[in-house]
């Protein structure tokens, strides 16, 4: 099953276009089609930022069943990305986790794509890679 670790600006995405790629990533987490990895610190990290863009309660309902359906890691490694040691959660996450990519358009943390065999690129890359995840699901209410 393909693990995934879903950077904040991909929750955003998905709360801004509910039928795009970030959208139907976690929608296919929660069906259980992929693998979400979350540590405390992703998901803390995720809700201070989605609250400032304001979601609907709909959309926090999604977020929550994301969450929920996703495998907590306890144990990270130490990394610090040095462009923004803020993002070094999502890093670790995604090393701890054995995840297959880290979901991210952020500049900083795409240039470290093949580091320790992880993927790191935006959603529709997910997508790309594997085209047998298709169009298959609907992604969150609006």
């Amino acid at each position: 099953m393909l693990r995934v670790v879903l950077d904040t600006n991909a929750l955003v995405a998905a709360r801004w276009k509910p039928g795009g790629a970030s959208s139907r990533l976690m929608d296919l987490c929660i069906r259980g089609v992929c693998r979400g990895v979350v540590c405390t610190g992703v998901i803390r990290e995720n809700i201070d930022i989605l609250k400032k863009v304001k979601p609907s309660a709909a959309y926090w309902d999604f977020l929550h069943r994301y969450h929920s359906s996703a495998e907590v890691v306890a144990d990270l490694p130490e990394v610090v990305v040095e462009e923004d040691p803020a993002d070094s959660v999502f890093l670790a996450c995604a090393l701890g986790g054995s995840a297959d990519y880290l979901v991210s358009s952020d500049r900083h943390l795409c240039v470290l794509d093949g580091i320790e065999g992880l993927r790191i690129g935006n959603a529709a890359r997910v997508f790309r890679d594997h085209p047998e995840l298709g169009n298959r699901v609907i992604g969150p209410p609006p």
